[in-house]
């Protein structure tokens, strides 16, 4: 009776737990962290107001941005077939990922006579300049490092692509160079004997 073969032999060693675990990370974060930027912060008591009307204009926009990197990442063979992300791609993405998740604890909010952060909230108004220079070197960050972590992904999804055209090549055209290997080895010598060097006609006479 058949039996079917372990995940290990078909995607190749089972992952660490961490990169399994960061994989969801990438896909859940499309939609926690826009959501978390723009509510995060209440969480904390600090004030709901005027800020929602432009994070909610903005916050579709950080979701797409998330959304193409998460996307192109998870498009990758490696990452899509065992679930579970790389360690180069927890260098690359997880910085960016904390820096956004960070935004949701400095983002400055008016609601009437109260204007503060989370960070605000919990350390006191002392915070408010440093919450307000976070934030626009945040913004800056999630824009730019979005753009160039899409850029080096793309290159590895177009590298890792190469990689396995040519395998698949290479695994085509082996019985083709097996069988021209060995005809080139192939080697044919004068029969030596009585009848060499004889043709014999169709009336069965010999001719030389």
């Amino acid at each position: 009776m058949a039996t079917t073969a372990p995940s290990t032999q078909r995607h190749g060693p089972q992952r660490h737990w961490a990169l399994r675990a960061f994989f969801w990370v990438l896909i859940g974060s499309i939609v926690v962290l826009p959501v978390w930027i723009m509510f995060g912060r209440a969480l904390a008591g600090a004030p709901l107001g005027d800020a929602l009307l432009l994070q909610a204009f903005l916050g579709p926009g950080l979701a797409i941005l998330i959304g193409a990197v998460v996307g192109i990442t998870v498009a990758r063979k490696q990452v899509r077939k065992p679930r579970a992300a790389q360690w180069r791609d927890v260098r690359l993405l997880g910085p960016w990922l904390l820096v956004i998740a960070l935004l949701g604890v400095t983002v400055v909010d008016t609601a009437g006579d109260r204007t503060g952060s989370a960070l605000t909230a919990w350390f006191g108004d002392g915070w408010l300049t440093a919450s307000q220079s976070f934030t626009a070197i945040g913004i800056m960050a999630t824009i730019i490092g979005g753009a160039v972590l899409f850029w080096l992904q793309a290159l590895e999804l177009g590298r890792e692509t190469r990689a396995r055209v040519e395998r698949a090549v290479n695994d085509l055209q082996a019985p083709l160079l097996e069988q021209q290997a060995r005809q080139a080895d192939a080697s044919f010598e004068r029969i030596e004997g009585p009848q060499s060097g004889r043709v014999i006609s169709p009336e069965g006479d010999e001719l030389r």
